[in-house]
């Protein structure tokens, strides 16, 4: 019997009688959480000879190393969300980079609150984050910013400290952030096999370990502080990234360079009794980030909220290892996309719901690297391998990876391992429907739903009227199959009474692209849905089979006429997809943007004269 589910639920009713009991107890470790940035395990312990990270290296000689720890997410704010109240940003609503989506506070409860309540002083060096406006940090956290600090707090208050390190952040390659003479030469570059052998690609890759170093020496400078506050004895020390990164195909991406992360875990002589193993040990037990908040409460031996579906992983009573992680990713700043995938440490399945989509996702932000940049240039210029090129090309729908035996996971097994596929399929199922994953609601209706005000994104999919999962999965699934077998059920899918059903079955046309031809007369109806996902979708199909003009030109109408930022971003998207930049020649940025941040970005794009496969070399 797992131990918490029995405390979780009678929490409420006895919580003033556990803070009362907590506040007089003084001996509970303190915990210090140290997390860099956009950073997988590319340290000397884990074996990277090209790392200089000799206090991390210590750490792991003195502790645990995990070898298969996973975040959920391979961006920040989405992995963050996670992180902070310890359920998968797919249950709340947070999934969409930087959305800021509100969330039910009633059912969800941070875990620095839950540490805070129970007695410990809680501070953040001071990256938050969360992906949400719910969260006042000042009310969750007794410091956060820049000076936050447990030294502060009261005499006898045992501490959780976050100290977060932005230095290995992905901004720090970009040019004008970079040493002038890196410490490696370029003979010590081993690229993979997906990137392509530029001097830009080999000279951002130098320049991130010089980045990783800066950051090992920043960790240092806490250690000895703890050391010399009189605290290290009494404290269990946590380090890990949050998520994989930054170079081409990792940051944003659910391959393992985007999403396995180093976990090192350090018990003082006092805390051993709650190490899972002695130390300098290796662990490879599956660990992921909604893991973490569960486990560090229970170090406190803080009741955790039943909401929370990690697994303890650490201290005294440790829960069952979970046979696989779910890992989710959807829109990555101005471009949406769906896909998900589980591992269990050495498979690795991949399911694109938008599989009509590009891998590489031309983004203005990661587009600042000149490695990822001078690769797009040489892919243009035809002298890319075909490996380096399938970054530029649609992906695969289903993609399933032996990662023991082909770490870089560049050959897919999809075809080849029928009953590894099989079983992993349904594990991934499980997992949409345990979470009861929202990503699967096209995001316009999302924005609509949170402007109301009048419940959550949360609150509207608990409804099986405005979210029937299991009928939604099934038309996604079949979308991303791209086989014209399902064209009718798509054609019949567009006049569902559900909006989300709608969409999927628009995504289904678009996939089809030419093959759709025969419902044609179903998409241009489909063009007058009351929905604004569903006639973006069905204007990019009708471009697909042979009205490009026609739609581009109502995607332009559709942009000017949007009220917010993710309407106009969706359909300025669509003439991406359609490689129409020529559609928007002449308009003004603030009449196609919505007035946000990513419909502007996407619309600068296209102004500039180059769509996806089309982008000027130029900055913009």
């Amino acid at each position: 019997m797992r131990y918490h589910k029995r405390l979780s639920v009678l929490f409420p009713v006895f919580a003033l009688a556990l803070v009362a009991q907590f506040s007089v107890a003084s001996d509970r470790p303190n915990i210090l959480w140290i997390t860099s940035e956009d950073n997988g395990p590319f340290l000397g312990c884990y074996g990277d000879a090209n790392a200089k990270t000799p206090n991390l290296d210590k750490l792991a000689a003195e502790g645990i190393r995990y070898t298969n720890c996973f975040a959920n997410a391979p961006v920040c704010a989405v992995a963050r969300s996670s992180w902070i109240w310890g359920v998968p940003a797919v249950t709340t609503g947070t999934m969409h980079m930087r959305s800021r989506y509100r969330v039910p506070q009633n059912i969800f409860k941070t875990y620095s609150r839950l540490f805070q309540n129970a007695g410990y002083y809680a501070t953040n060096r001071s990256k938050t984050d969360y992906n949400t406006n719910t969260i006042k940090n000042n009310q969750i956290w007794d410091e956060c910013g820049k000076q936050a600090h447990y030294k502060n707090r009261p005499e006898g208050k045992p501490f959780f400290s976050v100290f977060n390190f932005t230095t290995s952040h992905e901004s720090g390659i970009f040019p004008g952030n970079r040493r002038k003479a890196p410490r490696l030469t370029a003979e010590d570059i081993e690229l993979p096999p997906y990137q392509a052998d530029t001097p830009d690609v080999i000279r951002d890759w130098r320049n991130y370990y010089d980045r990783l170093e800066l950051m090992d020496s920043e960790v240092g400078k806490v250690l000895k502080e703890l050391e010399a506050s009189g605290e290290a004895g009494n404290t269990i020390i946590a380090y890990c990234s949050d998520h994989g990164g930054v170079t081409l195909r990792s940051k944003r991406f659910l391959h393992d360079t985007g999403t396995r992360v180093p976990l090192i875990v350090y018990f003082p002589e006092k805390w051993q009794h709650l190490a899972p193993a002695a130390p300098g040990s290796v662990s490879d037990r599956l660990v992921q980030f909604i893991d973490m908040p569960k486990t560090w409460l229970s170090l406190g031996s803080i009741p955790p909220p039943e909401v929370m579906p990690g697994h303890v992983f650490l201290g005294e009573r440790i829960d069952p290892e979970p046979e696989t992680v779910f890992l989710f990713s959807g829109r990555f700043d101005e471009s949406p996309d769906t896909s998900r995938a589980v591992t269990d440490g050495r498979w690795k399945y991949i399911r694109n719901y938008e599989s009509d989509r590009p891998r590489y996702q031309m983004l203005k932000y990661p587009l600042k690297q000149d490695g990822q940049l001078s690769q797009y240039e040489a892919y243009k210029a035809g002298k890319l391998n075909a490996l380096q090129s399938a970054q530029y090309l649609p992906q695969a729908s289903e993609e399933l990876y032996d990662t023991k035996n082909d770490p870089h996971e560049v050959n897919n097994l999809a075809a080849s391992n029928p009953q590894i596929l099989a079983r992993m399929r349904q594990q991934l199922k499980q997992h949409i429907l345990n979470t009861r994953d929202l990503g699967f609601f096209p995001e316009p209706l999302i924005e609509v739903v949170d402007r109301s005000r009048k419940q959550t994104i949360y609150e509207y999919g608990q409804s099986e009227t405005n979210y029937p999962i299991n009928e939604i999965l099934q038309m996604a699934t079949l979308a991303s199959n791209q086989d014209p077998i399902n064209l009718p059920t798509f054609e019949a899918g567009l006049g569902h009474a559900n909006e989300t059903i709608r969409y999927w079955a628009a995504v289904g046309m678009r996939a089809l692209g030419e093959e759709a031809v025969p419902a044609r007369d179903a998409i241009e109806q489909a063009m007058k849905d009351h929905s604004s996902s569903v006639r973006i979708t069905a204007a990019i199909a009708l471009g697909k089979i042979g009205g490009k003009q026609a739609a581009a030109m109502f995607l332009v109408e559709e942009a000017c006429a949007a009220k917010t930022d993710i309407h106009a971003m969706w359909a300025l998207d669509g003439i991406k997809l359609l490689d129409m930049p020529e559609a928007v020649k002449g308009v003004p940025i603030e009449k196609l943007a919505g007035g946000g941040r990513y419909s502007k970005d996407i619309a600068a794009i296209l102004q500039a004269g180059g769509s996806a496969w089309r982008r000027p070399s130029k900055r913009f």
